[in-house]
């Protein structure tokens, strides 16, 4: 996925987009309850600041701070008499009402410094990950200690989405020998003793050199930040990239392949779901969704939930930007429907439509029979351009008029529903048809999906849906969360859906018709469109992508091998990419670092000592399967530790990266980071979440459980795989290639793949 492509190159870049404000008619009539909707906005996180500031202390302490106090002084003790008395000689008339301020103002400078302990506390609390070390059921006295310290902070029943925020702590910089060292064993089984003694040479240049310059200002820098890395890393390696979204950067996810959709109705379909998201949305900006928690009582930072609505990204000659608006302007969705482009109003008034109403509107669309305008059918394939062609593109014929104002209605709304007239189907018996509605969902046709913005929901004519997600804005397990909490709600609550498969409901009032967007796009802009459309075709041709449906076994049968599921995969694979390719190659498993204030993700280094042990000893005839089985609990026990380590900030790709960019603000050279972060990752796999939220019991999981999403391949000669769980005998894993490259097939991938994931079960049962 992009987030293993290397940021390799330096360049400042200073954007001057202008200012425009759009008067209409529409605008001007909805003026008051944008102005009320606003308000509301700001009255929310004037709210919400406030609990922030004293979390973990609530109102009820207060209470009881002024209690204790007023029951002091009634028996005559501690400071509350001294201020009750001073209030009398102040004013002996009323020196009561004084004494009570006094006592009231003592109360709240008590409980404000109770909160500033509390938070400090938890955030010295939270820097342990001793918790993440311990063996199943075997919790260790400090961790018991340290639970019941968390459970007594943290007692508080109604969290809100960034309870936690200022309690989390930051991302420490691993030191320079560790570094060094972690790297040096990584690349050691991928390299002959040759290739490997002048690695060690460079590291030792780097180690006793300029390395430590960097390493030292890496450290400064994660002192002031926020987060040493996100901020660098958003930049270099997403807003710099120069090369198209489609495929190279955004990823995908699709329905759930266990249950057909509750409705074939298009317009139902994507109404209910829309809605969903809307409704998500609601819960982000009044910040009543609560923190994601790990084992109940360990806090994951929300930062990336704040954009993922009403974001796009815009392009640059040389970076782009994320461009970030407020509800109260994001009162909208734009819809694209056989080539034409619809405005439509989500709000009537300050209510948000409901289901039915949604539906309304998107079948008002879908029986529009008008023809796209000259050049509208291909224009989202801009999007798909390359990014400096679609900067100048986007000023040249988009800055102004017409063409301004509908791009604005385009990048400023929540986000973009794509009503597709094809169908896409699932049977186990045709895998076709799941690869069908994959290469869709990552792709579409070319030039029907808006890659730039955050999100596209993907709603089929059969009912089917998907998304495609712009990753430089969040990670795939933040947009997990509302796509999960939109299938829940689509699939398990009564009423959803009438008889007929229409939403249930009725419409009360007359509701604005969606409107159409209007494009005054001249010869030489069509011009560009098509060729932007002729590149698209060529990238989706080149795609290799295969779903392997695995039904032998699941996480249950894994864990009886007492190796973690995510391991024993991750092992899996390294057999297979061997049998394909008789090698070993550089691999890449993302992690994330939300137990940090605003981290995202960590490079996971699969291959080690042990790993290639194990595959060699699978692929050797003289190994016993006890042998094999030990072989494979050790080099599950190192992933999983090596994992663990990149949860806790111990990594070492994102400092390598981090002093990689502070060598070229100081324009200085360094051989062994320009080693480094030129390797290429082959093998780029990411592990997809799910049960992300706590609507839902487990006898629903079959049902709201996508069936996963992808990305496409980091390597022109490599392969992306992206895995779920998606019951307990059941794993959906995609896989990515490029057809161009004569050594890489998804499909031979795949069926090596489920051939290695059988080999592993048998040699275990014989064992």
């Amino acid at each position: 996925m992009a987030e293993a492509r290397q940021a390799v190159a330096f360049q400042f870049a200073v954007t001057d987009e202008g200012v425009v404000v759009d008067f209409n008619k529409a605008a001007i009539s909805n003026v008051v309850s944008v102005i009320r909707h606003s308000v509301r906005l700001r009255l929310h996180r004037l709210y919400n600041t406030l609990l922030k500031n004293i979390f973990p202390n609530t109102t009820q302490s207060y209470i009881l701070i002024v209690i204790t106090l007023l029951l002091a002084r009634y028996l005559e003790a501690g400071p509350s008499v001294i201020l009750w008395n001073i209030g009398t000689e102040l004013n002996s008339i009323n020196h009561n009402i004084t004494g009570l301020l006094y006592v009231g103002l003592l109360s709240i400078i008590i409980w404000l410094t109770l909160a500033y302990i509390e938070r400090y506390t938890l955030k010295l609390l939270l820097m342990y990950k001793g918790w993440m070390w311990d063996a199943p059921k075997k919790t260790s006295w400090k961790t018991k200690i340290w639970y019941t310290l968390m459970k007594l902070l943290c007692a508080r029943k109604h969290l809100r989405l960034y309870s936690y925020q200022a309690s989390i702590p930051k991302l420490s910089v691993p030191s320079l020998q560790s570094i060094c060292n972690k790297y040096l064993s990584s690349v050691k089984p991928l390299m002959n003793d040759k290739e490997y003694s002048e690695m060690e040479r460079l590291v030792d240049q780097f180690r006793n050199g300029i390395g430590k310059r960097l390493h030292r200002y890496t450290v400064l820098y994660s002192w002031w930040a926020t987060n040493y890395v996100s901020d660098w890393w958003e930049k270099y390696v997403y807003l710099k990239c120069r090369g198209s979204l489609m495929i190279n950067s955004n990823y995908y996810a699709v329905d759930s392949a266990v249950s057909v959709p509750v409705t074939s109705i298009q317009a139902a379909r994507a109404a209910s779901v829309a809605h969903s998201l809307l409704l998500f949305r609601q819960y982000v900006d009044d910040e009543t969704l609560e923190p994601l928690v790990l084992r109940d009582i360990i806090p994951t930072c929300s930062k990336q939930y704040s954009r993922m609505w009403n974001t796009t990204r815009i392009p640059g000659r040389t970076c782009d930007y994320i461009a970030h608006f407020d509800s109260s302007v994001s009162r909208h969705i734009a819809v694209y429907h056989r080539g034409r482009f619809f405005k439509v109003n989500v709000y009537d008034g300050d209510k948000l439509l409901s289901p039915t109403e949604l539906e309304q509107q998107f079948q008002t669309i879908v029986d529009d029979s008008s023809e796209p305008q000259p050049g509208e059918l291909h224009l989202p394939a801009l999007t798909a351009q390359e990014r400096y062609y679609w900067a100048v593109a986007r000023r040249s014929y988009f800055a102004a008029g017409v063409n301004k104002q509908s791009l604005d209605t385009i990048e400023k709304s929540a986000f973009v529903v794509i009503l597709d007239d094809t169908s896409q189907h699932y049977s186990d018996s045709d895998p076709s048809l799941l690869n069908s509605l994959c290469k869709s969902a990552l792709h579409g046709n070319g030039n029907n999906r808006w890659f730039d913005k955050s999100v596209n929901l993907i709603i089929y004519a059969n009912g089917r849906m998907a998304g495609n997600f712009e990753h430089s804005i969040a990670d795939a397990p933040v947009f997990g969360h509302p796509y999960e909490f939109a299938m829940i709600n689509d699939s398990i609550i009564p009423g959803r859906y009438d008889s007929d498969g229409h939403c249930s409901g009725k419409i009360v009032n007359k509701i604005t018709p969606p409107k159409r967007l209007q494009w005054n796009l001249s010869d030489d802009c069509i011009e560009k469109i098509n060729e932007s459309y002729v590149l698209g075709c060529k990238m989706i041709d080149d795609l290799d992508l295969y779903v392997l449906n695995f039904q032998e076994y699941g996480k249950d049968f894994m864990k009886k091998c007492r190796v973690s599921p995510d391991a024993y995969l991750q092992m899996a694979m390294q057999l297979t990419y061997y049998k394909c390719s008789n090698r070993f190659c550089l691999t890449y498993e993302s992690s994330m670092t939300r137990l940090f204030r605003e981290g995202r993700t960590e490079t996971v280094r699969t291959v080690t000592d042990l790993s290639c042990k194990f595959v060699l000893a699978m692929l050797d005839k003289t190994k016993t399967n006890k042998e094999r089985l030990e072989l494979l609990r050790q080099a599950g026990s190192l992933h999983q530790k090596t994992y663990r380590q990149a949860m806790c900030g111990q990594g070492i790709d994102r400092p390598l990266f981090c002093m990689y960019v502070i060598s070229q603000y100081l324009k200085v050279d360094s051989p062994f980071l320009k080693k480094v972060l030129s390797e290429p990752w082959q093998l780029s796999t990411s592990q997809t979440p799910h049960q992300q939220t706590k609507y839902a019991g487990d006898k629903y999981d079959a049902k709201i459980v996508s069936a996963g999403g992808g990305f496409g391949p980091v390597a022109d000669d490599g392969y992306g795989v992206s895995y779920i769980v998606t019951g307990e005998s059941c794993l959906m894993i995609h896989i990515t290639a490029k057809n161009s490259c004569p050594t890489t097939s998804a499909k031979m991938f795949a069926d090596t793949l489920q051939e290695s994931l059988i080999q592993m079960r048998d040699f275990f049962s014989a064992a």
